[in-house]
């Protein structure tokens, strides 16, 4: 058997299998200061992100109601009597996938004592829970109550 002659070709080779033998890849000290790292963000983001959750909802339950509150005008000034079907100004119960609505709208007719009310109350599935309630009488305009947990600070409406 003839021996190996060290010609160039063969330094070549054995340069580039030395070069991949010497590649070593990540210490366990640098895995785990990479994990803590992640670890430290998690626990900073995910509370953040639970009451971005939360705040949103409020937000969209809010709007769902403000939505009504014209039509629900609309309905005391042409009807006598008391309502409590949503369809009868334009809104349904479950018009909002995160919660029900009801209402109990006082039309011009009824009694001059007679106050109006509607509410939005979430599901239990939802990131937040209570309910969002306006309400109103012959001599005060609609006023948002907000009985949302965690406490939910949303403009126009006061929470307790």
């Amino acid at each position: 058997m003839p021996a190996l002659k060290q010609t160039k070709e063969w330094n070549e080779t054995m340069k580039n299998k030395s070069n991949r033998t010497n590649q070593k890849g990540f210490t366990l000290i640098e895995l785990m200061i990479v994990v803590a790292i992640i670890g430290v963000l998690s626990a900073i983001a995910v509370p953040a992100y639970k009451d971005y959750v939360a705040k949103s909802a409020a937000s969209s339950a809010l709007a769902t109601l403000k939505s009504l509150l014209t039509n629900a005008d609309l309905y005391a000034q042409n009807n006598s009597g008391t309502t409590t079907n949503l369809g009868e100004f334009g809104g349904s119960a479950t018009m909002n996938p995160l919660g029900t609505i009801s209402a109990s709208v006082a039309g011009a007719g009824a009694a001059s004592t007679a106050s109006s009310t509607l509410t939005f109350t979430f599901d239990s599935d939802a990131a937040v829970s209570g309910a969002l309630k306006y309400s109103k009488t012959p001599t005060t305009p609609w006023v948002c109550a907000n009985n949302t947990s965690p406490v939910i600070e949303l403009d126009s409406c006061v929470a307790p």
